[in-house]
């Protein structure tokens, strides 16, 4: 039996680099997952995969920051598997114009926040009524190292809305946890996908980050896939409230720019 056997995931951003990776991973471990991302071709390749490969799974298109939309995804969800015992709130943008507060563009810091901050609670509010009547379950919130550490290179918006949802996090910890839900946040520094290389200018600047990673490397997303199932699985049956920094020990690593 799989870390997951039998539960249904409500899996955001299912369609982009670490949202496929964990709703692999997921299935692959017995859950059955609800693909959902804004771009429906690729929530659909993420589910068809699933499928394929002999898990269950279907693609919902649904823009988060909707709040119609997000309610009719999660009862989709229940309807399709008539319960629902966790979601991962991995839906989010990074975008590369979002710099220091000296440069704010209201419009993008809103969007940052309407997808990144409203979006999770959106999908909270609407899916834990659910698992409540499940029983409990778990709630996986994707955050950020930039919500404990600052950064020499500013992401202010970004960074700000992680902080958010670690704060948030924290308060549905409380108010849930006699339900038994648990809610932690899952706190990803610089895993190498194609948009986060777009941070490295040239390879001198790829290498100043890596040598400030003590583990050597950059993340991969099975880095993040492992540790968001760990979160969601009963292996952690007695962790809530947490914000789990997975970033190879940037965050402890104290160093002087040359």
């Amino acid at each position: 039996m799989g870390r997951l056997a039998e539960k249904v995931v409500f899996l955001t951003g299912g369609g982009g680099v670490l949202g496929r990776a964990s709703a692999g991973l997921f299935a692959r471990e017995g859950a059955r997952v609800a693909v959902v991302d804004t771009l429906k071709d690729k929530a659909e390749e993420t589910a068809q995969g699933i499928i394929a490969s002999g898990g269950d799974a279907i693609a919902l298109c649904t823009d988060v920051t909707d709040e119609a939309a997000v309610r009719a995804a999660v009862e989709a969800t229940v309807q399709h598997w008539g319960h629902l015992d966790t979601i991962f709130n991995n839906a989010g943008v990074m975008p590369h114009q979002d710099e220091s507060v000296l440069t704010l563009d209201v419009e993008l810091m809103a969007r940052i926040y309407a997808i990144n901050v409203t979006g999770t609670a959106l999908c909270c509010k609407y899916a834990i009524p659910h698992i409540k009547r499940t029983g409990g379950g778990a709630i996986v919130n994707m955050s950020s190292f930039l919500a404990v550490v600052g950064c020499i290179k500013p992401q202010d918006a970004y960074g700000a809305s992680k902080g958010a949802i670690v704060a948030l996090t924290h308060s549905l910890a409380v108010q849930f946890g006699r339900d038994g839900i648990r809610v932690n946040a899952l706190c990803p520094g610089p895993i190498e996908t194609e948009h986060v290389r777009h941070f490295f200018a040239d390879e001198a600047a790829r290498k100043l980050r890596l040598d400030h990673i003590p583990l050597g490397r950059f993340g991969r997303p099975e880095d993040v896939a492992e540790l968001a199932l760990f979160l969601a699985s009963d292996a952690a049956g007695w962790l809530t409230g947490q914000a789990i920094v997975l970033d190879g020990g940037v965050s402890c690593n104290y160093f002087s720019v040359l």
